[in-house]
């Protein structure tokens, strides 16, 4: 009884060694603080993040506006700073219209900015052009157009001196009408994309926020959500990367964020406490739109993710500090061991909030140091 007793001692113990190999620093405010720039004006809701080290200078993109939904009075700052720690306002975008998914990309020495414009319904969602700003000596340019109207820039990569960006046409995404249309494009300037081939690369109803990563063989690994249903889990071949292999998951991953790690693939996502989104690959209309509701009156966390490669699964590691309206992570390294990682919130230091409470009160941009240990 005591060896047993013992036994189960050790296994708990090396399961709990194996898991704080992955560790992080205590989340702080970043979004709205004393670390930003007394000329930015916070507004209540503070979302949409990304970040990039670039000639030695992190640079943080982010949306502020009156609630998490389309808003005229929508604005998106970019931010720098050495160290992490000291910040200097870089430009700020405004159209008297929503914007929403900022990305940055280098690629060619430059630095490039993305984000889509959309509506000004508070209750639409109404993508119409994505634009792009670079930065150079004289500072950011003045905004560019891509040709892209109507999709959704969801990650750009680069790979073989190429700038691949994945985004999904989302005209119509709520209603009958949308035509679903998820692709990867490359681009030689970063103002003009083609797709890589002519058919999307997923066509599933509601398939949106095509996350993609190159491993280290130059295979695709991506994770697809699902409006109104679950998710995928992709994989393409080095060879054909037009070609996308997909596993469906009835848990949905939304905001995801993937990043590699010694050879292996991590995913940060937004995770559903209740469990499953759907029961199947392909709702009905009016089974989507009890998923719909189910969703957004539940509550979430955003989490830690690792691919198993060998099964083709996502595996849940751990949950970050957040609550209501959350994810939508950003990252950067730091050292070869450790990256700067945000994230969006509700309030953590509150009481738990269900989704779309969150959506319609405050939310902050937390910061902390996600670690790998030996």
């Amino acid at each position: 009884m005591k060896y047993a007793l013992f036994l189960l001692l050790l296994i708990t113990a090396s399961s709990y060694s194996l898991a704080q190999k992955i560790t992080t620093t205590e989340w702080k405010q970043f979004v709205p603080s004393d670390a930003i720039p007394r000329n930015i004006k916070c507004r209540n809701s503070n979302n949409n993040i990304d970040l990039v080290q670039f000639n030695g200078r992190y640079y943080c993109a982010f949306r502020t506006a009156p609630t998490h939904f389309a808003s005229k009075k929508t604005f998106i700052y970019i931010v720098s700073s050495a160290d992490f720690k000291t910040w200097k306002a870089e430009t700020e975008f405004f159209v008297k219209a929503d914007m929403r998914e900022p990305r940055f990309a280098v690629f060619n020495n430059q630095l490039h900015f993305y984000f889509f414009e959309g509506g000004t319904k508070m209750f639409k969602f109404e993508p119409k052009h994505i634009w792009t700003s670079i930065l150079s000596d004289s500072g950011w340019s003045a905004t560019l157009k891509t040709n892209l109207d109507g999709f959704v820039d969801w990650r750009f990569r680069t790979h073989d001196n190429k700038l691949f960006l994945s985004a999904y046409y989302g005209v119509n995404l709520y209603n009958s009408e949308h035509h679903a249309n998820l692709r990867l494009f490359t681009s030689t300037d970063g103002i003009y994309f083609t797709p890589i081939s002519d058919e999307p690369q997923i066509t599933t109803k509601g398939a949106e926020e095509g996350e993609f990563i190159f491993d280290k063989q130059g295979n695709i690994w991506s994770t697809v959500r699902l409006e109104g249903s679950g998710s995928y889990l992709c994989f393409a071949s080095k060879d054909s990367i037009e070609k996308w292999k997909k596993k469906f998951s009835k848990l949905k991953y939304d905001s995801e964020l993937m990043f590699e790690q010694d050879d292996e693939i991590y995913l940060v996502s937004r995770r559903h406490l209740k469990g499953n989104a759907t029961e199947v690959e392909f709702p009905d209309k009016k089974q989507r739109r009890k998923n719909l509701i189910h969703y957004s009156f539940s509550k979430k966390v955003t989490a830690l993710f690792k691919i198993n490669k060998e099964k083709m699964e996502i595996e849940h590691i751990m949950d970050f500090p957040s609550t209501g309206d959350t994810a939508f992570p950003a990252i950067a390294p730091k050292d070869d061991s450790t990256f700067y990682l945000l994230n969006y919130s509700s309030d953590i230091h509150k009481r738990a909030k269900i989704w779309i409470g969150g959506q319609l009160g405050k939310t902050y941009i937390y910061q902390t140091e996600l670690h790998f240990g030996k």
